[in-house]
């Protein structure tokens, strides 16, 4: 078996076992383009409110914290939403148990920005409290496949290996050395390797198949490799700061 072989078994492999993570994260990452608005969607209780009046401005970040604080005297607000991003929206709040207290029911509270008046919350991702945490869930599913830390490392190495295999996959693009013994003249690199970009509709399924395999991978080639190093700096960063 040629290098070249071993390297098209190594290509076929590590292209199947990363093909289950990133339908994931490619179906779930396409959901999340419209997280707010599907979240919106799904829960218009917490997520839509009314201005009282065309030109209403919304209460102060910190009074609204003030009165998150009163309702929940067993945890703290670690992190606040300054201003909401529209008039229609609420201000969200997340929340952390104070050391000693039991563990929260919830963790994410929504706020009517205008009246102060807590519209209800949820334990963020938790599908277990229903439909409400689906668009929280989804996030986690794309993120870490919903296993906290170690599916973040998980999706670390599937990204680590969809690099390397970027790599891989271009070279197999290039067309394979000519034999010495060959008696045809040999064309110009670039006329052998326009082969590449080439798709032979008319050919066979598994043929066809392969070309469109090639072609597509190849044409969008460094956007692939953007998508896959990003997953391994996001890996490295997020796990960074965790420990």
């Amino acid at each position: 078996m040629t290098v070249r072989q071993r390297f098209v078994v190594l290509h076929r492999y590590v292209g199947l076992v990363m093909a289950g993570f990133l339908i994931i994260a490619g179906l779930t990452g396409a959901l999340l383009v419209w997280y707010y608005e599907l979240d919106a969607l799904i829960n218009p209780q917490w997520l839509q409110v009314e201005p009282p009046a065309a030109h209403s401005e919304p209460l102060s970040p910190f009074a609204l914290r003030d009165q998150v604080d009163d309702a929940y005297p067993d945890a703290n607000v670690h992190w606040m939403m300054l201003a909401p991003p529209d008039a229609h929206s609420p201000v969200r709040f997340f929340l952390s148990a104070k050391p000693g207290a039991p563990a929260l029911p919830i963790d994410e509270v929504f706020v009517n920005p205008y009246t102060g008046q807590i519209l209800g919350g949820r334990l963020w991702g938790d599908l277990s409290q229903g439909l409400a945490n689906l668009m929280p869930f989804v996030y986690r599913l794309h993120h870490s496949l919903a296993l906290g830390t170690i599916g973040t490392w998980i999706f670390g190495v599937i990204a680590l290996l969809w690099t390397l295999d970027c790599f891989v996959g271009a070279w197999l693009t290039f067309p394979p050395p000519r034999r010495r013994d060959a008696r045809h003249r040999p064309r110009r690199f670039c006329t052998r390797w326009a082969k590449a970009w080439r798709i032979r509709w008319r050919a066979g399924g598994h043929k066809r198949t392969f070309d469109l395999h090639r072609a597509g991978g190849l044409w969008p080639w460094a956007l692939l490799l953007v998508f896959a190093w990003s997953g391994v700096a996001l890996t490295l960063c997020v796990n960074v700061v965790v420990t």
